[in-house]
């Protein structure tokens, strides 16, 4: 998964446009457009103020993220932290992208749960809680939380005897978007957040104490850092190894947020490539589960804040130009001094000035711009103020009785073509087992499997090999092993699901990550493939099927199974992309055919069927995937790859 940013800010001399990207560009008639959308039409029909965001963008921004985290070489889990931006619709887009989230009070885990997410994708951080936050907090004994000082630890036990946590420690350095002190949680001077290594061992005695087992550690240094930034980030990392050193149990660390976005023109955008190759110089080769909670990096540039100009007047040898949007409706750049670049919607001809850009609310400190450049812009045109996707709508006020202004998501394009199809699959199913550290699917083996174990071992002739095609975390792989065969390999797209198979399993299996419509392995090089519970979700299946074809030995059967539309599952929460093909969650996709055309579909691979029969079982909750109880039916083909032409 690629992990180069497209946030390349020049860090010379930058053009007045230095914003422009694919996804965020004027179209021929100078509209600028977010998504393929025109925002001043936009504008238009929704009302100013108002935040639009582009789901688009928080999907290539999560892809990114999850490419990096793959190169640290760690198992590891993405999380978004919902203080940044709680809008439902845009919760329920990451919740398809399969991205947990990072929750700091009752009323956030509440939200979170109300937007369809399970307590176990959820990771608890905050200070200074009170007896009715840990009352909250003993209700969810399954919440991961971290606590923050010793008087937390305390609390927790109290409330919670028995009870995994995490530690937030402070290294004593910080990290945030330039200079800006305003943005940075940890440093020379004393923060109030987590703690102090002086104390680290007192705390893990403490914990032990109290009956609390300590398995992770949280440090989050500042917020927005770019790529000059990087060397401290480094320094941050070397801190927290003393902490990792001194508490042998942790399983676990949560590297917080703080990944930045350019913000002005000249800022040097971080590298993700970058920022992976030093989180895996410092923590890579350790058994540790690696999470971050990002905000700004997943939804600040995904978001614009579109307002009306109100007035443009020479005042004391200024241009103020006035706008319908105070600080109440976005503080940060008032209260952090962190600036959203102001854009006109639709361009006027005439020549750039200098001007200030001023809000609603009676305050000195409602200026959104002191000194920027645009172009002419009148009364009644639309100012677009960027980078407003995070702590604008979430840090909203009703001051002066000015209301918060309006949010719009707009949502991802669908994919319809075959190869951005199974592009975007590939992905949604990555990030889905990167999301959770529990396994998916369970541990229990497709219940139809012992039916069909008698046939599977009559193929098995020494020397054999038996493959696991689309293993996914490998509940299957027990019954496999059981077959005796010489080797059993386990295949899958995604290497975080191989990551999830268990040690015991791990090391009796030959594990390999590609793609199933070419595996790489040689022809005739399987006795038995099983291609269970996968077939459905392939976009590219018939490809897949004739690669299981090439690489069975000849007398080999392929064992698989392709549900219809008797499956339990089709149709809920579905949009079509095909004739026969879904999307769930506008994100995963699924295929569902009739037992004839799932026949046809083998015998077209060059496979004879042996048997064809319709099974139906109950599968509990999916973690982070589907939450219900849920029946499935499929139709489960056993198929053989002739000796020789018509000779089964």
């Amino acid at each position: 998964m690629p992990v180069h940013d497209d946030r390349t800010a020049p860090t010379q001399a930058a053009p007045i446009d230095w914003w422009v990207r694919p996804d965020l560009c004027r179209d021929a008639d100078g509209e600028l457009c977010l998504g393929g959308q025109p925002l001043a039409a936009m504008a238009a029909r929704l009302g100013t103020p108002v935040f639009v965001y582009s789901a688009a963008r928080v999907s290539a921004n999560v892809a990114r993220l999850q490419g990096a985290l793959g190169a640290t070489g760690l198992r590891s889990r993405l999380l978004y932290a919902l203080k940044a931006n709680r809008h439902p619709p845009l919760l329920a887009h990451l919740r398809s992208l399969g991205v947990g989230l990072d929750v700091c009070s009752p009323g956030e885990v509440r939200h979170a749960l109300g937007c369809g997410y399970t307590l176990d994708a959820l990771s608890f951080t905050a200070g200074c809680l009170s007896r009715a936050d840990h009352a909250a907090l003993a209700g969810w004994p399954e919440l991961r939380v971290n606590a923050d000082s010793l008087s937390a630890i305390e609390r927790l036990a109290a409330a919670t005897p028995v009870r995994s946590i995490g530690l937030r420690v402070n290294p004593a350095i910080g990290v945030g978007y330039g200079d800006n002190p305003l943005v940075r949680y940890a440093g020379q001077r004393p923060t109030k957040f987590g703690i102090y290594l002086d104390r680290f061992e007192e705390a893990l005695e403490r914990a032990g104490r109290l009956g609390l087992v300590v398995d992770g550690l949280h440090c989050h240094a500042g917020s927005g850092f770019l790529a000059p930034q990087l060397a401290e980030y480094g320094r941050v990392l070397d801190r927290l190894l003393l902490f990792l050193e001194r508490a042998p149990g942790i399983r676990r660390i949560n590297l917080g947020g703080g990944l930045g976005v350019p913000l002005r023109a000249g800022d040097q955008a971080l590298e993700l490539a970058d920022w992976a190759a030093l989180v895996r110089e410092r923590l890579g080769g350790r058994d540790l589960l690696l999470e971050i909670e990002p905000g700004d990096h997943i939804v600040k540039d995904a978001g614009v804040l579109l307002a009306e100009v109100t007035q443009v007047e020479d005042k004391g040898g200024v241009t103020w130009v006035g706008i319908d949007a105070g600080f109440n409706v976005h503080p940060e750049p008032a209260f952090y001094d962190l600036p959203m670049e102001p854009v006109p919607a639709r361009l006027r001809a005439g020549p750039m000035r200098k001007v200030a850009v001023c809000g609603n609310l009676n305050e000195a400190l409602d200026l959104w711009a002191a000194e920027t450049l645009l172009p002419p812009v009148a009364e009644g045109d639309i100012l677009c103020l960027l980078n407003g996707g995070a702590y604008g709508a979430s840090m909203a006020s009703r001051h002066c009785l000015r209301e918060p202004a309006a949010e719009h998501l707009i949502p991802a394009a669908i994919p319809t073509s075959a190869d951005a199809l199974d592009a975007a699959n590939k992905q949604a199913w990555d990030a889905l087992y990167a999301s959770t550290g529990e396994r998916v699917w369970g541990d229990e083996p497709m219940p139809f499997l012992g039916a069909f174990a008698d046939d599977l071992k009559a193929r098995i002739k020494a020397p054999t090999r038996v493959l696991d095609a689309g293993c996914g975390e490998g509940r299957n792989l027990p019954a496999l092993l059981a077959l005796g065969a010489d080797e059993v390999h386990a295949f899958d797209a995604s290497h975080h699901a191989l990551d999830k198979i268990p040690e015991t399993l791990r090391c009796r299996i030959i594990p390999r990550c590609g793609d199933l419509a070419a595996t790489g392995y040689p022809d005739a090089s399987f006795d038995v493939i099983t291609l269970l519970d996968t077939a459905e979700t392939l976009p590219n299946v018939d490809a897949a099927l004739a690669e299981m074809q090439r690489i069975l030995k000849p007398g080999g059967v392929l064992l698989c199974n392709i549900p219809g539309y008797d499956d339990g599952v089709a149709g809920t929460a579905m949009e079509a992309v095909a004739s026969d093909g879904f999307l769930y969650q506008q994100r995963y996709f699924y295929r569902f055919v009739e037992p004839e055309r799932a026949e046809a579909m083998l015998v077209g691979a060059g496979l004879v069927i042996l048997r064809s029969e319709h099974h139906s079982w109950i599968e509990a909750p999916h973690p982070g995937f589907r939450p219900e109880v849920h029946r499935h039916t499929s139709h489960v083909l056993l198929a053989l790859r002739p000796v020789s032409e018509g000779k089964p």
